[in-house]
């Protein structure tokens, strides 16, 4: 069996392709009031969280099932796709409380400059300027832009001309450097933090930040020659955690793919725990762990070490947040750190969220086993192009599946033990 890098592979792709318990996400909005149908003006934003009432989130509850993705804060079960809109702003404010930390919104001012392969963003935010710079690859015209792939840090780092691919397939790379945000050994440095003094935002929640002015930037800069509705981003393993976050926290993503992301990315914490419980040792990464390293989280996440039944939330709901946009979750069954079973888990309950707003073929998980971290079977590089081809280039293929048959085990989601609500079919 041939495998692949995650260098080489997305090479490949680009050649064939408050108070007291409770917090309130808007100051000026701290009611319970329930969450209003959303009708944007413009449906291409970061988010719709200027448009929703956002009550009082818990930090605690007792829950030692999966929580509910559905229920809105005020107790009420979604029942419309409109609904879900401002119900998902309520589980994107919740995870910023607990574990990312705020993504600052609406900076005053993001412009971008290219000079060669080098894309330059400098964004001014109430009086402080910072710059970032990314590398733009095999970029399109103003008349003719293309889709692009954004690959975080090391995810181009082969390089290479990105120019007619045996498959047709012709996407431009943007690589992006998380250290030029902030990096994870010196916090509260980094583009993000001089942009953002005061944030006590985790670094996942710094790269977020970091994306979205991207974006901003290549929207306003036609010149650029990249498709800004048709955008992937993707990486591994902590980067894995930080492509999911940032398609979770920005709409104008068309395809996420995060890849053997493990705790803190597509992995439940809750079945992580009862692993580690039922081997009698740390098997797989615990919240401990993930919540102190690279400055990933916010320092106060932590507290949830051995209480990951108090959270109001799991990584379901996390990966739930992209739906009904394009998701494809890559998993490696043969790395125990990772968290085989927990990671199947949250794939198996993110369908529901997507069969919920009828996008189920919008998602496809796939787990396999039998080849080392970072690299990508023959199976899985195909799921990749075909997601490819229909989310960023408009072509035809079949996505839409839960496949682990390849993995070195057998796992079996017991359903009835970690889901106690039902799936919608919202309107």
């Amino acid at each position: 069996m041939k495998f692949y890098t995650v260098p080489v592979l997305l090479e490949l792709v680009s050649l064939a392709l408050a108070q007291n318990n409770h917090w309130c996400g808007i100051p000026s909005s701290c009611t319970k009031t329930d969450p209003q149908p959303v009708q944007p003006k413009n449906e291409f934003v970061e988010d719709h969280r200027s448009q929703c009432q956002i009550g009082n989130i818990p930090t605690s509850v007792n829950n030692s099932k999966l929580p509910d993705p559905f229920k809105m804060l005020n107790g009420k079960r979604v029942s419309t796709k409109e609904e879900w809109v401002c119900r998902r702003e309520e589980i994107a404010a919740t995870f910023e409380k607990i574990m990312f930390g705020e993504k600052p919104r609406n900076p005053d001012k993001v412009v971008g400059k290219k000079s060669g392969n080098k894309y330059t963003v400098t964004v001014t935010n109430k009086g402080s300027t910072a710059s970032f710079d990314v590398t733009i690859s095999n970029a399109g015209t103003k008349a003719k832009p293309k889709a692009a792939i954004i690959g975080l840090d090391q995810g181009f780092g082969m390089g290479g001309s990105l120019g007619s691919s045996t498959n047709g397939l012709d996407v431009a790379s943007i690589t992006f450097n998380t250290n030029n945000l902030a990096p994870e050994n010196n916090p509260s440095s980094g583009a993000f933090f001089k942009a953002n003094p005061g944030s006590r935002a985790g670094t996942i929640m710094a790269w977020a930040w970091g994306v979205s002015r991207l974006i901003d930037a290549l929207e306003n800069d036609p010149d650029a020659g990249i498709d800004v509705k048709h955008l992937a981003v993707t990486g591994c393993s902590r980067l894995g955690k930080a492509a999911l976050a940032i398609g979770a926290f920005d709409e104008r993503i068309a395809l996420t793919i995060p890849q053997e992301s493990g705790s803190g990315g597509a992995s439940l914490w809750r079945v992580g725990a009862q692993v580690n419980r039922q081997k009698g040792k740390q098997f797989v990464q615990g919240l401990g762990s993930a919540a102190t390293e690279g400055n990933w989280m916010i320092s106060s996440f932590r507290n949830y070490d051995g209480k990951v039944d108090t959270l109001p939330f799991d990584q379901h709901m996390l990966t739930g947040m992209v739906a009904p946009r394009a998701l494809l979750i890559i998993d490696n069954a043969g790395q125990e750190w990772l968290g085989e079973v927990p990671s199947n888990y949250c794939g198996q309950a993110t369908k529901e969220i997507y069969d919920a707003l009828g996008a189920t073929e919008n998602y496809t998980y796939t787990q396999e086993g039998g080849h080392m971290h970072c690299q990508l079977p023959n199976g899985q590089f195909d799921e990749v192009k075909d997601f490819v081809n229909k989310f960023l280039l408009g072509k035809s293929a079949k996505t839409g599946k839960i496949d682990y048959s390849k993995n070195t085990q057998s796992i079996n989601f017991s359903k009835n033990e970690w889901i106690d609500w039902t799936t919608p079919r919202l309107s």
